[in-house]
């Protein structure tokens, strides 16, 4: 019983990394251009709590970054199955096209965060995390390991949270 759950919990990590942390070439989401939009609270801000994936987004914008809109995931992954929500987004520094879809992963407390953390890297994820949420960058191949390696820090900064790989 605990190897079917252990290789259930790694598949579902896998397809989480797999979904989350790639893209295909003909996606239709074109990044949404930067606006000088603030994040939703001061507090939020302050203290790298945010309620939602938008307050997220918007928090990257402020901070100079080229965000899409985040669309909710509904696929089961292992976010969806501690109660959490994935969103899919492109995140770009405006030195060029975004290398793939990158994820805002919504947890439902920062438990199921810190479970998350080590799968993620066990399988070559590059995240920003704090409090219960997760941004997780795209590393389908080299070129986009290479481009989320030096957008992680600015994602970091934007988010007042730590990297993760």
């Amino acid at each position: 019983m605990h190897a079917r759950t252990t290789t259930a919990a790694a598949l579902a990590v896998l397809a989480l990394t797999l979904t989350a942390c790639s893209s295909s070439d003909d996606s239709d989401q074109a990044a949404a251009p930067s606006s000088p939009a603030a994040p939703a609270s001061p507090a939020a801000a302050d203290s790298g709590h945010y309620e939602t994936a938008q307050d997220i987004a918007d928090a990257l914008k402020a901070a100079g970054l080229t965000v899409s809109q985040p669309q909710e995931q509904k696929d089961a992954s292992y976010i969806t199955k501690v109660g959490g929500t994935p969103y899919s987004l492109t995140i770009t520094d405006g030195d060029g096209p975004a290398a793939g879809e990158a994820g805002i992963n919504l947890f439902p407390n920062p438990e199921a965060l810190k479970g998350w953390i080590p799968l993620s890297k066990q399988f070559g994820g590059i995240a920003v995390t704090a409090d219960a949420w997760a941004v997780s960058l795209p590393t389908r191949d080299e070129a986009a390991r290479a481009d989320s390696e030096r957008l992680a820090p600015k994602v970091a900064k934007a988010l007042d949270g730590t990297v993760q790989q």
